[in-house]
């Protein structure tokens, strides 16, 4: 991995003089000329498809799922750091080379073009992606497709920004050698810091524990099914009425503070039913507590209900 190393970071630095010095200018600019001089709306349409798995919006999108998929939290954890370290590299190195980018028509796009951030978020993103999943258990035949299906993806978007004529060809390539630099060293930080231990449970399989104490309360508590009812209600009428945003902020803090609650109440009497069948003093107690503290809650949300939607009731 050292000489790997070496020699991508010698590759990255040549090519910067280079660009830097216009070395690559006539390489670059004919390059250019081709697509932005002839336009082919079909290869036009799938390319901005396809750069769009590259931008800011997806790559959250799907870290936020893998978040649920994956099946450690040492995954989850470098595949966030992956996506950090990535874009902060790519706002770093286009503020120090400075590189304008091609000109798209009459129009110059704001950010700077050296290297390009989606070839190198490709590059670092859905390449972790495949690194992961080739030392998975999963079925050899599902690796190898992975495998085909993202590293298709990783090169068409690299072509995609040469054929949208937002990058010069040169772009693109410092784009992917710095970012086969930064896979390569999140890899072997990956490998440092992993210690195998009892598998961990997908995030997905450990929230449907907590879908079935919602059911489970909604079915065996009756006050969680009025709760229920009245927070169907209240979005309805925050509909009819149009409530601003911030009031809509406020009944939905409100809605997680009652249901939550009321959730906590069903746990710790099942839990004192558990440690004792009689009737205990501070059992009562307990369980009493517990039930004031959802009605303190349900009230000042009827309070808080009352100041948004009497107002407009008055005004029919």
């Amino acid at each position: 991995m050292k000489k790997c190393l070496i020699i991508l970071l010698s590759l990255f630095v040549i090519l910067t003089i280079c660009v830097l010095s216009g070395v690559t200018e006539v390489i670059d600019y004919n390059i250019y000329n081709i697509f932005s001089t002839n336009e082919i709306t079909f290869l036009t349409a799938f390319s901005n498809v396809v750069t769009a798995f590259a931008s800011s919006e997806v790559i959250i999108i799907i870290t936020l799922l893998l978040i649920f998929l994956l099946n450690t939290n040492h995954e989850r954890i470098f595949v966030i750091i992956n996506t950090l370290i990535s874009a902060g590299i790519i706002i770093l190195s286009k503020n120090i080379f400075l590189r304008e980018r091609p000109l798209i028509g009459s129009e110059l796009l704001s950010s700077y073009s050296f290297p390009s951030g989606h070839s190198l978020i490709a590059t670092t993103y859905y390449g972790f992606l495949i690194y992961l999943l080739r030392r998975s258990k999963c079925k050899e035949e599902y690796k190898i497709i992975g495998t085909t299906l993202l590293s298709t993806l990783i090169v068409l978007i690299c072509l995609s920004r040469i054929f949208l004529s937002v990058h010069y060809v040169t772009d693109v390539i410092g784009g992917v050698i710095l970012g086969l630099i930064i896979l390569l060293v999140l890899i072997y930080f990956f490998d440092v810091t992993f210690k195998p231990k009892e598998k961990e449970k997908p995030l997905l399989k450990t929230l449907s524990y907590g879908f079935d104490g919602i059911f489970y309360t909604l079915r065996h508590e009756r006050n969680m099914v009025i709760h229920f009812l009245v927070m169907i209600l209240v979005i309805i009428a925050g509909i009819v009425f149009k409530i601003t945003f911030v009031e809509w902020g406020i009944c939905f803090v409100l809605f997680a503070l009652v249901l939550s609650l009321e959730l906590m109440n069903t746990a710790l009497e099942n839990v004192v039913d558990l440690v004792t069948e009689e009737k205990k003093a501070k059992a009562k107690i307990a369980k009493d507590a517990a039930a004031g503290a959802v009605l303190v809650a349900a009230l000042f949300a009827v309070i808080i209900g009352i100041s948004i939607f009497l107002p407009r009731l008055l005004n029919l």
